[in-house]
């Protein structure tokens, strides 16, 4: 969610150096037998039901809405009345089948005031999940907003939010240490959902001449180290390097990634469903995201499509990728340049191919959902009845 504070300032779609809007149609376009929408998890066991809410403070396309949708949609699939409460309205970007969806003002909303179990999903809306509370309430943390440069100057507001008397959930182990050691905890990490469908590798080709290598992530969050990515491959291509670049963004393009002069093909908000043709487009992954980001959903993406990945070496990137990624030091251009070339090479591909998305399949939001059911119901203090 580190893009959240640039969202305002969204204008018309502007194609990057050399813009190839023929490409864009067919990234964006649907395909005969490819999936449109997504199946989630299968039912739970007997047992009880709860009332759970989520608290979004938006709903525009990003991973941390994703996420969270993802997830409101699983427990719904358990058995569950989940609802998700925004004051901004339902999006028109991602399916939502069963969790129920109230655009309302926090203050004003009937889902909220009959929830049993109350998630708060960003800091801002922990107060208002806090509020008039009848149960347990949960803060899902996707990464620690406290260390972003660009909330800088609400820091103080941020960390008064992690010190609320929230229960902590995480999406990865890294995270739940990092809050633990700042004395956020304690933290339970419940794991990422990640819907496996739509995402497998290509059909065995050559590369692409010169291959396509991808970033994915806007330029205005420091965090996701774009300029770091594409000040790397402007080394590599200085160098001799060639190469195409891809960039993705929830966001246009701004001036200053223009003035960067090396990016070949621009996509600005490509849907949910269209993404993993853009992978299995490309040829190579980069992941530039520096040690605050909370989650890299993209590099999980990147490996269940069977790219070669390099990622910025930081525990989170360790977690998720282990030895199925190469990597290069964080926040280092010359590092990435260094790197670069054995991205692209015949080995790099086929262990892509072999051991990407066996690695991926560790994320999974049915297994996710579970993990939630129980800690909801061992606080709200219900055991499951199995029959």
């Amino acid at each position: 969610m580190a893009d959240r504070r640039h969202r305002a300032a969204r204008r018309r779609p502007r194609p990057g150096r050399g813009g190839v809007p023929e490409l864009e149609l067919r990234l964006s376009a649907g395909r005969p037998g490819e999936p449109d929408d997504v199946p989630v998890d299968g039912g739970r066991e007997p047992g009880v039901s709860l009332r759970i809410a989520y608290l979004l403070e938006s709903t525009e396309l990003c991973g941390g809405v994703k996420v969270s949708i993802a997830q409101a949609e699983a427990l719904s699939r358990r058995g569950h009345a989940v609802a998700i409460v925004s004051p901004q309205p339902r999006p028109d970007w991602i399916p939502m089948g069963r969790a129920r969806f109230e655009h309302a003002a926090f203050a004003e909303s009937a889902e909220l005031a009959r929830a049993d179990v109350r998630v708060a999903t960003f800091w801002t809306t922990v107060a208002p999940a806090l509020a008039g509370s009848r149960g347990p309430v949960f803060h899902l943390c996707q990464g620690y907003e406290g260390d972003f440069t660009f909330y800088s100057h609400v820091k103080g507001a941020i960390e008064e939010a992690y010190s609320a008397p929230t229960r902590k959930l995480t999406v990865s182990e890294t995270l739940a240490e990092l809050l633990s050691g700042k004395g956020f905890g304690p933290a339970t990490n419940v794991g990422q959902a990640f819907d496996h469908d739509g995402f497998f590798p290509a059909a065995s080709r050559p590369p692409s001449d010169p291959p396509v290598v991808l970033v994915v992530g806007p330029w205005e969050a420091d965090v996701k180290g774009i300029a770091i990515a594409l000040g790397g491959l402007a080394l590599w291509r200085r160098r001799g390097g060639r190469f195409r670049v891809r960039r993705i963004s929830t966001l246009p393009m701004s001036d200053a990634e223009k003035a960067t002069a090396v990016v070949d093909e621009y996509h600005h908000r490509l849907s949910p469903e269209r993404m993993p043709f853009a992978y299995r487009a490309s040829d190579a992954f980069i992941g530039p995201s520096r040690r605050e980001e909370g989650f890299g959903l993209p590099v999980v993406e990147a490996l269940a499509s069977g790219l070669p990945c390099l990622l910025s070496d930081t525990a989170g990137h360790r977690e998720i990728a282990g030895d199925t990624a190469r990597y290069f030091p964080e926040g280092d251009p010359n590092g990435l340049a260094d790197a670069l070339p054995s991205l692209t090479t015949a080995e790099a591909r086929e262990t892509a191919r072999r051991k990407g998305p066996a690695t991926a399949s560790r994320f999974d939001t049915a297994s996710v959902a579970k993990e939630m059911e129980r800690v909801f119901l061992d606080a709200v203090g219900t055991a499951p009845h199995r029959g």
